[in-house]
C-alpha cells in the first residue's frame, strides 16, 4: 500500500510538472524571425552617455562622445578618457576620481611643479573648486579642474589650443563639467 501511494504521487507530480511546462504559444519558426545586419545594430543601440565616477558622483554627456579609456584607479576610484567628435574648442577630456586616502598618489595628465598655474576658484553647490590652467611646451593650455565630494577628489582634465584669457578659459572649463556632472 505505501508503494502505491508513492507512485501516486510521483506520478501527480509528473503530471503537474507537464501541465506546468506546456506553452500556449506557439514557437517562432527561426527562419521567420528576421536578424538585425550587424551594422543596424550598431546604429540604433543607444549610446551609454553616463560614467561613473563615484558612488555619488555620475558624468552624464551632454553631446556623444567616444569613451577611448576606462579604468579603475587605487580600486577606490575610476578613470575614463573621452574624445568627443567635430571642431569643439576641448576635444578630449579625462574624467578621475580617487578617495581621500589615494589623493596624494594622483597621477595627473600633465604635471609640471616648477610652473605656478593661473588658477581660479567657483562656487561648485555649497563647496568651492579649482580650475587650473598651466602652459604646456607644445603652445597648448593644460587645464585641471578639482572638487571634493563626500571625500573624493574629482578631477577633468584636458588641452586646448585656443588662445583666450586663462581666467576665461578656466570659466568656460568649469562651466562644461558644470553641465555634464551629477552628484548626489
Amino acid at each position: 500500500m505505501k508503494w502505491a501511494i508513492n507512485l501516486f504521487l510521483i506520478l501527480n507530480c509528473l503530471h503537474f510538472g507537464f501541465t506546468v511546462c506546456k506553452t500556449t504559444h506557439p514557437i517562432a519558426n527561426p527562419k521567420e524571425t528576421p536578424f538585425p545586419k550587424p551594422n543596424e545594430t550598431k546604429q540604433n543601440l543607444p549610446l551609454t552617455k553616463e560614467l561613473r565616477l563615484t558612488y555619488h558622483a555620475v558624468w552624464v554627456g551632454k553631446e556623444n562622445f567616444e569613451l577611448t579609456e576606462s579604468s579603475s584607479l587605487f580600486g577606490t576610484g575610476n578613470q575614463y578618457r573621452i574624445q568627443w567628435m567635430g571642431d569643439k574648442e576641448f576635444t578630449w577630456l579625462r574624467l578621475s576620481s580617487t578617495d581621500r586616502e589615494n589623493q596624494s598618489q594622483f597621477r595627473y595628465y600633465f604635471k609640471d611643479e616648477t610652473q605656478n598655474p593661473d588658477v581660479s576658484y567657483f562656487v561648485w553647490g555649497q563647496k568651492k573648486c579649482s580650475v587650473q590652467v598651466f602652459r604646456m611646451p607644445e603652445g597648448e593650455l593644460y587645464l585641471r579642474w578639482e572638487g571634493i565630494h563626500n571625500g573624493f577628489l574629482l578631477v577633468f582634465e584636458s588641452s586646448t589650443k585656443k588662445a583666450d584669457s586663462p581666467k576665461e578659459l578656466a570659466k568656460t572649463f568649469h562651466n562644461l563639467i558644470q553641465t555634464s556632472l551629477e552628484v548626489y
